[in-house]
């Protein structure tokens, strides 16, 4: 089984000639030329993405940036020892995000829209999750950078770890004075850029790449030791904000339910409720007049099951207190987009039970009136029985009338053909019954129905 696994999981079996992977990572991290036009218009085109609020702009300004190149060339030096690569990358960076900020901080400036949309906002709170996010992107970059073959992993990878949009996030920071926003986006920047290097090196050592210098055991052991130490201080402070973002949703989404629950209560008239998780309150606003005992111990019952013993129930009357019209006002309006979600499901259910029933139709065999020529079927009849003058071909379903169906079963039908003869004078039996058998046979029909009646006179025949 192991050996199995060691050959699915192989990083040798397409690798690059490691001359080939040092040129090309050395290539990508310097600062001049293309690579210094490229980053330009891409933080442009990131920091208007970011201002209209744009996604599709954003991700093609990730696509184009840059700035994984000299990450990528810090680990891989460190890995290979190579002290020269590692301080080249490193300017490299430092050049490449100093251009960053005051090109995104100067549009900000310019820009007449200085308030933050929810893209900016979104880069300003890093977590655990970004630590991830740059840890395995690093690593599928720095796969996909040893490979022969071009891939399309690194487009995924940049848009993925997301380094321009920090970037330009610190900028809109720098251009208003929101030191906050600032400060929340260069923590996500470093923590994007700590974490590709880490996973660059890593990817580096499992392929055992060869070394580009030899450093001294004591400087070898220097660096580990600061490695450690910058890891650490990036790592611990995106834990623990991890944690408190865990910590928020849980206690909002368990509060919402415990609000929801009681709002469902016809004895509650639950018009308002607000959740503050510093405080650890739920806050409930009524009408009219309830039963405080009751709704206390329906609140500790649904409280302690949703797992916030220690949350502090709040209630309030309206009109008591002023009401908060825009926590009203959004409340409804999530009460309301539940509805019509409820509403838009149902007609779902029913417009696919819709659509099935068409498919059946479609799919049934079409009838034979659209494969029977009548004008021949008529001449050939006439051709058996010269005193037919005309006649008329139509289908239809049969229904019993004597036999009605059992209660919620559907009336039982058999298609029929029916057949409607002018003859100038009357058929006998024997040629009747040939006539019907020979139109069995001829409209591939189990039943038809012969109906005659006489032909219309001419008029000038009277």
């Amino acid at each position: 089984m192991s050996l199995v696994l060691r050959r699915l999981f192989n990083l040798r079996r397409d690798q690059d000639d490691p001359d080939v992977i040092d040129a090309d990572i050395r290539a990508g991290s310097i600062p001049v030329g293309a690579n210094l036009w490229v980053l330009f218009f891409a933080i442009l085109i990131a920091s208007v993405g970011l201002n209209v609020n744009s996604t599709a702009v954003i991700i093609g300004a990730m696509l184009i940036s840059p700035l994984m190149g000299p990450i990528m060339a810090i680990g891989y030096g460190a890995a290979v020892q190579d002290l020269k690569l590692i301080r080249e990358a490193a300017q490299a960076l430092g050049l490449f995000t100093a251009i960053s900020l005051a090109t995104s901080a100067l549009y900000f400036w310019l820009s007449p829209l200085d308030q933050p949309g929810s893209e900016l906002l979104a880069r300003t709170t890093p977590t655990m999750w970004d630590v991830l996010i740059a840890a395995f992107g690093g690593g599928a970059g720095m796969v996909a950078a040893t490979r022969k073959d071009v891939s399309n992993v690194l487009p995924g990878v940049a848009i993925a770890t997301a380094l321009m949009p920090p970037l330009c996030t610190a900028g809109f920071g720098l251009a208003h004075g929101r030191w906050d926003m600032f400060g929340g986006a260069a923590y996500l920047f470093l923590i994007n850029g700590v974490f590709i290097a880490v996973s660059t090196l890593v990817i580096t050592k499992i392929l055992r790449l060869p070394l580009r210098g030899n450093l001294e055991p004591a400087t070898r052991l220097r660096h580990r030791v600061v490695i450690t130490v910058g890891i650490l201080a990036v790592l611990v402070p995106s834990v623990w904000m991890g944690y408190r973002f865990v910590q928020v949703e849980v206690f909002n989404r368990g509060a919402a339910r415990v609000a929801q629950q009681l709002q469902a209560q016809p004895e509650f008239n639950i018009v308002a409720y607000k959740m503050d998780e510093p405080t650890r309150t739920l806050s409930l606003t009524l009408l009219g007049r309830y039963d405080e005992a009751r709704l206390k111990e329906m609140s500790d019952l649904l409280m302690s099951h949703e797992g916030l013993k220690d949350c502090k129930l709040v209630v309030r009357r309206a009109g008591d207190e002023p009401v908060d019209v825009g926590a009203l006002r959004n409340q409804i309006k999530q009460d309301m987009d539940r509805t019509l979600v409820d509403q838009l499901r149902v007609a779902d259910g029913r417009l696919k039970e819709v659509e099935g029933r068409v498919e059946q139709l479609l799919a049934a065999p079409e009838p034979a009136t659209t494969q029977v020529d009548v004008a021949s079927l008529g001449q050939e009849v006439r051709a058996q029985l010269p005193q037919v003058q005309a006649l008329t071909l139509a289908y239809g379903q049969q229904v019993s009338a004597v036999e009605p169906p059992a209660a919620g079963a559907s009336a039982p039908r058999k298609d029929a053909a029916v057949v409607v003869v002018e003859r100038t004078r009357p058929l006998s039996a024997a040629q009747r019954s040939t006539l019907q058998r020979w139109l069995q046979v001829r409209l591939n029909q189990p039943e038809v129905q012969l109906l005659e009646q006489a032909a219309a006179v001419a008029s000038g025949r009277r």
